[in-house]
């Protein structure tokens, strides 16, 4: 089930992040100053109707600061109890700046103020302790050297049409109406991680799933058959190296396959992923629904450090 809809209709969900870069005296992080509370916090905000998570996190970042920027690895999550007492749930993501998109807050009544401040200065700002949570894991990837990943995204085609009611051979199966629905939204999940490469199966379901994210990026579309259903049960070890060159290349990429290919992929991220994160990766079928992805956000030298599973729902 999706995260907002296994929650009571009063929740307030709202996603941010905490936005990094690498200043004159060491990592510095983007606040926001609040002229109503009269407060400094991160950049974050509520959730639009049909809007993912990731999604909101990237436009509120964009309105309250005028930065462009591209998620990495998640946060703990913040639950607390607004005035009025209804409960809020802020997701938090870690964040690098890509641009800068217009010159500042697009509501001054919202927020009046941006800053780029170090971290010792940043928590002495924060006047919510928790705030500090968050702060306290950003300081945790940067004494383990696990503060810069980049995500590899294993995604399952959306939802096709059944098996029984297509007689033209499994290569040509198409989407369904509900598939074709997941793939037009599909981009604005994978947009606020802005995957470099896309790797997909050549078979229809898949091409058509990565067709709208493609169109909208302009990446081209690398088609591997290694990645096909009956490729990966005739030889998974090449379906196996494929993963293992993406895991190990650096380089951020979403890979679209089938789910009878998935546990081969899941196994190849099993053996380059940390204790625990090993633990959480999905260990039944069907592993991931038809358009869910799986983030394996991953450091430079191919480690799985953490990851997360979204699903584009029409």
């Amino acid at each position: 089930m999706p995260f907002r809809e296994s929650l009571p209709s009063d929740v307030v969900v709202a996603a941010g992040a905490l936005v990094w870069r690498e200043g004159e005296d060491g990592i510095e992080i983007l606040l926001v100053h609040s002229p109503r509370y009269d407060e400094w916090s991160y950049p974050k905000g509520k959730v639009d109707a049909g809007e993912s998570l990731p999604a909101t996190a990237v436009r509120e970042i964009a309105e309250e600061t005028g930065w462009s920027v591209r998620l990495h690895q998640p946060l703990p999550t913040a639950v607390y109890l607004l005035p009025g007492g209804r409960t809020k749930i802020v997701r938090y993501w870690t964040a690098t700046a890509r641009a800068k998109t217009y010159g500042g807050p697009k509501n001054p009544r919202e927020i009046d103020d941006v800053r780029w401040v170090p971290l010792p200065e940043a928590r002495r700002m924060l006047i919510r302790q928790s705030h500090h949570v968050q702060l306290d894991a950003l300081e945790r990837f940067i004494a383990t050297g696990t503060l810069r990943t980049n995500p590899i995204i294993i995604q399952r085609h959306a939802a096709a049409l059944g098996r029984a009611k297509w007689r033209k051979g499994e290569e040509t199966r198409p989407l369904n109406k509900k598939g074709k629905k997941q793939a037009k939204m599909l981009p604005q999940i994978l947009s606020a991680f802005t995957p470099q490469r896309i790797v997909t199966s050549p078979w229809k379901r898949c091409d058509a799933t990565m067709a709208p994210f493609a169109k909208l990026s302009g990446i081209d579309v690398r088609r591997k058959d290694s990645l096909t259903e009956a490729a990966n049960e005739q030889r998974p070890s090449r379906t196996a190296a494929v993963m293992e060159r993406i895991l190990v290349g650096g380089n951020s990429c979403v890979v679209c396959t089938h789910r009878p290919v998935l546990p081969t992929l899941i196994e190849v991220a099993k053996q380059h992923a940390t204790e625990e994160v090993a633990r959480e990766l999905p260990k039944k079928d069907p592993y991931l629904a038809a358009g869910e992805m799986l983030i394996l956000h991953t450091t430079v030298k191919g480690l799985v450090v953490a990851l997360e599973r979204h699903i584009s729902e029409p």
